[in-house]
């Protein structure tokens, strides 16, 4: 079966869950009343925090429009390639908005992006983030 960009979606939350669960953390999947996080955990030592949930299938990018970084929520992007496992990617809202950031103005720079376009991270521009580790515990 080939992968949509919903199953994508689908998977890459499912996974992410998980692995927090096995981590001990409590976990619960967000609906449309939550537009900023996809999951909201609480960690084994009882903090509460949201992360926003980004999956894709292919090492290329990942797209989300800037928000104003809130020291509560984390992003994890979510690799979920066909027939592998997938790999996880998380940073602090802060981190990933100063990425966001050096990203847009390197596009609009080197390749003329409009102001109003769509960024987000490459596939690059993740791979040295910590994976759970900068969770809180």
């Amino acid at each position: 079966m080939k992968l949509t960009t919903h199953n994508v979606e689908q998977m890459a939350r499912g996974y992410l869950t998980y692995q927090l669960a096995r981590k001990g953390y409590r976990v619960q999947l967000t609906d449309s009343r939550f537009p900023a996080e996809d999951v909201l955990v609480v960690s084994p030592s009882g903090k509460h925090f949201g992360i926003e949930v980004k999956g894709q299938s292919t090492k290329n990018f990942w797209r989300f429009k800037y928000r104003k970084p809130h020291p509560e929520t984390y992003f994890a992007l979510v690799y979920v390639p066909q027939g592998d496992a997938p790999r996880v990617f998380i940073m602090s809202s802060a981190e990933t908005m100063r990425r966001y950031k050096v990203y847009k103005n390197n596009a609009m720079k080197k390749h003329g992006a409009p102001e109003d376009g769509m960024f987000g991270l490459k596939w690059t521009d993740a791979l040295d983030s910590e994976d759970y580790e900068t969770l809180p515990k």
